[in-house]
């Protein structure tokens, strides 16, 4: 009997501590942790932006409010460029090595489309959406060029910002068309004159409209070459798909023997929604080399392909090979 009543007051004390502890959980507040404004995809991120008609883009930039419990408030937010924020990447990823420094999109080639932009209360993110003309581009820099926007949070009402590191994006522009992109293959440069040849794997086609991309020539990117802009050749697709290459750089005396750019669709068996797009260019010019401290006169042949999937109702009418 003894024994019961000592197990019957072991669990009324154990009842006891289980609803004082609910009570204490009751009384807790509903945000948990301090609320805070950032960028939703900060630090340093890569964009492909697509080229409009009218040779302009958009940049998204996302803003968020984090926390446990819904928002409650208007929070206005403002942003600037930080300029202090790439000098210091750049700094960090090359030391003095300045020639390879990520260059800042010129001011006068974009537009934020306000002075200042609301996460509604109830809601979580907005947008800011940055109008990058490269006309522009091309009038104040050099489209050839790797830029990057560079941008803070500056101000949060309704919210403090988060920590430094979350407000912060340095943005590395980029532009893509329908046949722009990292291609897979081999190229062969050859001295001319000589038996001796260098052999690539892939090569990178930057668009600068629709219908214009350019690339490197030969080995040339620019990692390793401190002058790149001075071997660059546009590859131009005409109405019926083919392509032309041309080269406004005199001393590159550049000349083109065939180039040719095809594509194909062949069923993606994974998932039925797609086809798989493959295009694939092939090239053939020769150029001069003055990198060394002779001029040396290069040529190169090669083949390269890029493969992608697509949604098929947005391809109705091609060909499709088994």
């Amino acid at each position: 009997m003894k024994q019961k009543r000592y197990i019957y007051g072991i669990v009324g004390c154990l009842l006891i501590s289980m609803m004082l502890g609910i009570s204490s959980c009751d009384g807790l507040e509903d945000e948990l942790f301090q609320k805070n404004s950032y960028i939703i995809h900060n630090g340093w991120q890569d964009y492909a932006l697509e080229v409009a008609e009218d040779n302009t883009t958009i940049l998204p930039i996302y803003f968020g409010v984090n926390g446990t419990s819904a928002n409650d408030k208007d929070i206005c937010l403002t942003m600037e460029i930080d300029p202090d924020t790439l000098q210091k990447y750049n700094w960090e990823k090359y030391k003095n090595q300045s020639d390879l420094y990520y260059k800042i999109l010129p001011t006068g080639t974009y537009t934020f489309d306000a002075d200042s932009w609301t996460i509604p209360s109830g809601e979580l993110n907005a947008t800011a959406a940055i109008k990058i003309d490269l006309n522009k581009i091309e009038e104040l820099g050099s489209l050839y060029d790797d830029y990057v926007l560079p941008l803070r949070i500056t101000s949060s009402t309704g919210e403090p910002m988060g920590q430094n590191k979350y407000t912060k994006v340095l943005a590395h522009i980029g532009f893509k068309n329908d046949y722009s992109g990292t291609y897979s293959g081999k190229g062969i440069i050859t001295q001319q004159g000589t038996t001796y040849t260098t052999e690539i794997t892939s090569t990178q086609l930057y668009a600068i409209n629709n219908n214009i991309c350019y690339m490197f020539v030969g080995e040339k990117t620019r990692a390793n070459t401190p002058d790149y802009l001075n071997y660059v050749v546009e590859i131009e697709r005409d109405e019926w798909g083919g392509i032309t290459l041309s080269s406004e750089v005199g001393s590159l005396e550049f000349k083109s023997y065939n180039s040719k750019l095809s594509r194909k669709y062949t069923y993606n068996y994974n998932d039925q929604r797609y086809y798989t797009e493959i295009t694939t260019v092939e090239l053939a010019y020769e150029y001069l080399d003055k990198t060394q401290s002779e001029d040396l006169r290069m040529t190169f042949e090669g083949s390269f392909s890029m493969s992608r999937d697509v949604l098929r109702v947005e391809y109705p009418n091609v060909d499709v090979e088994e």
